[in-house]
């Protein structure tokens, strides 16, 4: 008996996690762990995906970066909550020492951010440099594009 598509996608995903870990891609944002002073490297990645309909269904409140509000592009799919760093020991790299995010060194990634990654709520969280942004603004944004690649991957094979 074949698995359902969605537990396939999400094994997929997994596996691309793991094959950017494990390829060792992280390194510039381990660097600015290290450079911190008192962080150190971290042991692995959590990442956390979500199922929007159960979220929406909470929706009160609508705006133009609310991710449930758009009707019929509304997310049908598992989406990405987060991706952080952590240690064994249950903690976390607090913020890195490096230079604030910039949402327009990404902006050719900022279309399938929104797809596999939206905001379904109306706030804009504080980053590590207390600025509010983007949902994703504050998480490990080094290689996003090699995620997404993974996302796209796993779209095409569907």
């Amino acid at each position: 008996m074949s698995s359902p598509p969605a537990i396939v996608n999400l094994r997929m995903l997994f596996v691309c996690c793991i094959l950017i870990a494990v390829k060792g891609g992280w390194d510039e944002e381990v660097g600015l762990l290290r450079r911190g002073g008192e962080q150190r490297e971290f042991d692995y990645f959590k990442l956390a995906l979500q199922w929007p309909g159960t979220y929406c269904r909470k929706t009160r409140h609508c705006c133009s970066s609310n991710a449930c509000c758009t009707r019929s592009n509304s997310p049908s799919v598992f989406t990405i909550h987060g991706l952080w760093t952590e240690y064994n020991d249950g903690t976390w790299p607090s913020c890195c020492s490096g230079r604030p995010f910039d949402e327009k060194e990404i902006s050719t990634l900022l279309e399938p951010m929104r797809k596999y990654w939206p905001s379904l709520s109306c706030g804009s969280p504080r980053s590590c440099h207390h600025k509010k942004g983007p949902f994703w603004g504050h998480e490990v944004v080094s290689l996003l594009s090699l995620l997404i690649d993974c996302l796209n991957l796993i779209q095409l094979r569907n």
